[in-house]
């Protein structure tokens, strides 16, 4: 389990977390990537999911970081981060049923953090995104309106919701975390993922490896055949002697004709 201070890492960020608090990373858990992830085509889960036993208190956590790639649709952005916020309960209460007992590579188990957050009493819901600078409006009035869009969804869950840049998030005294740089750390899914192109490049070098001797043995064979068809008739007949064949037409029909059988009709 996850003790005091504990941090994790999100992207280019690491999240420090107030003392108390349990944290799950539903990537980690292989009944979510393997069975409930799949569900119904699709179902999304939240960054992070923390819960404080004292406070009774059940964070759901979403990072994103649009400041490398293209701008979001506003209408897209808001479906989408409601659609997790409700794909994370259901699995939550699912999972309090379903989920068995795992060793995740971060945080406490699903099973674990599912079956605890039935005791909640307040749940709590989050959003740090942040922005490019670029295009007509500028990243404060366009996460805005992005927070204007989900208060309109989320309130009958959370009417204290924070959507808020990642690094402001970490100064607002409404989330239990502090925002530092991760530096060239990475979070497990995307270390697992590097393992993972490492496994599949060198499986990609052993099978090219493999094709290119095979090509090889292929071409040293037709070479040795045309070299051996490139020798003279009577150094052929010439070697086949040496070799302790005759070398008569003779012998060599005897070789490639089958025998007949006898007649067993008289």
């Amino acid at each position: 389990m996850f003790q005091a201070g504990t941090s994790c890492v999100e992207g280019l960020h690491r999240f420090n977390f107030e003392a108390g608090y349990y944290v799950c990373r539903f990537e980690c858990s292989s009944f979510y990537s393997h069975h409930a992830q799949n569900f119904c085509s699709s179902c999304k889960e939240m960054d992070f999911v923390l819960y404080h036993p004292g406070k009774k208190e059940l964070w759901l956590i979403e990072v994103k970081d649009y400041r490398f790639n293209a701008r979001p649709k506003v209408r897209d952005l808001v479906d989408k981060l409601c659609r997790k916020v409700k794909d994370c309960l259901f699995l939550l209460r699912a999972a309090a049923i379903c989920a068995p007992e795992e060793e995740p590579a971060e945080g406490i188990s699903l099973r674990d953090i599912a079956r605890m957050s039935l005791q909640a009493k307040h749940i709590r819901i989050a959003f740090t995104i942040e922005l490019a600078r670029t295009g007509l409006f500028p990243p404060k009035s366009l996460l805005a309106t992005i927070k204007d869009l989900l208060y309109r969804q989320i309130r009958f869950i959370d009417p204290d919701m924070v959507c808020l840049p990642i690094t402001e998030s970490g100064a607002d005294p409404r989330c239990p975390w502090t925002i530092t740089s991760a530096g060239n750390e990475h979070s497990s899914r995307i270390r697992k993922r590097i393992e993972e192109a490492r496994l599949a490049r060198e499986k990609e070098q052993k099978i090219a490896a493999e094709k290119a001797r095979a090509a090889e043995k292929r071409e040293r064979k037709r070479k040795a055949k045309a070299r051996q068809s490139s020798i003279p008739l009577w150094k052929q007949r010439a070697l086949e002697r040496e070799a302790g064949q005759t070398g008569t037409h003779a012998d060599r029909r005897k070789k490639h004709t089958p025998p007949v059988p006898p007649d067993t009709t008289a």
